[in-house]
């Protein structure tokens, strides 16, 4: 419907909505003002719950729509937005959604983003781009206070009043919860590997290695022994030793982790390429870089396994259902996988 004053036909708002509060809340009603529609893209949308990320795009998606009233609501449309950590591909996906969602390829279109914004080249003629200013270290804080608190009820008393009403009632039932206090078990793990590292005189970056390997139409998964991420499928991958150079280390881990039957010289034959995988942001440790490693094996039945060292479990998984496994994967693994394999299919 025709709203009076609007400038845009549509307009894309692109955030975390990590733990909406009021402002976050009136960013979007203030989008709404400004258009007659509004398509709100919930970025990180299928990663698996982390202490830093706890709540699904479907959980952040009721929050912000219980923060309308019945004709907003009725503007609005909510997008899942996958986490590739590149701006580019992540703008290519908005411009898809956007597309979805306009009667046809006239109208204006206003973009607020979140976080760091694609270079101008790559916007699409006839978009007015917008930073909008949400922020997760809010809700960052937050949840640390939560996680940090031995009484996390009290905790939670003094500062429920700054977060939007459906963001207390979703919160403040998730407190009593075995999964709270799994994640603050496992923010409490990071805390303690953080407060070792800080008397390092420099930024701390680690390095690790990761490996995917293909048999016929299967990948090797490992199921985490150990937190951060126990329980959830992974690459087989470690930590970078001082000693060894990135592809030593993957075979290494590789071949403890599962007890491939594939000897490092028969696996450096099958290596078909090593990406880097360097967001700032990829893992809740801190800065880690990663070389993952893509070795396939050919058109063969995949050969048996064992989960070993860090592992609890190793097990070859049909490539067609790993699109299933997406929200029950360790950090950003899933988009390695999706790097050399394509799974998703997503521009």
């Amino acid at each position: 419907m025709p709203v009076a004053g609007e400038r845009f036909a549509l307009a894309a708002c692109v955030a975390h909505f990590l733990l909406p509060d009021q402002p976050q809340v009136e960013l979007l009603r203030s989008a709404l003002a400004r258009a007659g529609r509004v398509v709100v893209f919930i970025t990180r949308a299928y990663q698996a719950p982390t202490a830093r990320h706890p709540f699904g795009w479907r959980d952040r998606m009721d929050i912000l729509s219980a923060s309308l009233d019945e004709d907003q609501r009725s503007r609005v449309a909510f997008e899942p937005l996958r986490e590739h950590w590149d701006e580019r591909r992540t703008l290519r996906a908005v411009q898809a959604g956007v597309q979805r969602h306009r009667d046809a390829d006239t109208g204006a279109v206003l973009c607020l983003w979140a976080g760091t914004i694609p270079e101008d080249e790559d916007w699409p003629a006839g978009w007015t781009v917008e930073p909008c200013g949400e922020s997760d270290e809010p809700s960052e804080r937050r949840l640390d206070s939560l996680y940090a608190a031995g009484d996390p009820l009290s905790a939670w008393r003094g500062i429920e009043g700054d977060l939007a009403q459906s963001t207390r009632d979703k919160v403040s039932g998730w407190l009593g919860t075995p999964e709270f206090g799994r994640l603050r078990e496992e923010w409490r793990l990071i805390a303690r590997e953080k407060k070792a590292w800080a008397a390092v005189p420099y930024p701390v970056t680690l390095v690790t290695v990761d490996a995917v390997v293909r048999a016929g139409d299967h990948v090797l998964l490992i199921e985490r022994g150990r937190a951060p991420g126990k329980g959830l499928w992974a690459l087989p991958g470690g930590f970078l030793e001082t000693g060894d150079t990135v592809l030593r280390s993957a075979l290494r881990e590789l071949a403890e982790e599962t007890g491939l039957p594939f000897s490092p010289r028969e696996m450096r034959e099958r290596l078909r390429g090593v990406k880097v995988f360097d967001h700032p942001r990829r893992s809740q440790r801190g800065r880690i870089v990663t070389h993952s490693h893509f070795f396939d094996l050919g058109d063969i039945d995949p050969p048996p396994v064992q989960g070993g060292d860090d592992a609890a479990a190793a097990k070859w998984v049909p490539i067609a259902e790993l699109p299933a496994l997406e929200t029950r994967m360790h950090d950003d693994h899933f988009h390695m996988i999706d790097e050399f394999l394509g799974l998703t299919g997503d521009p």
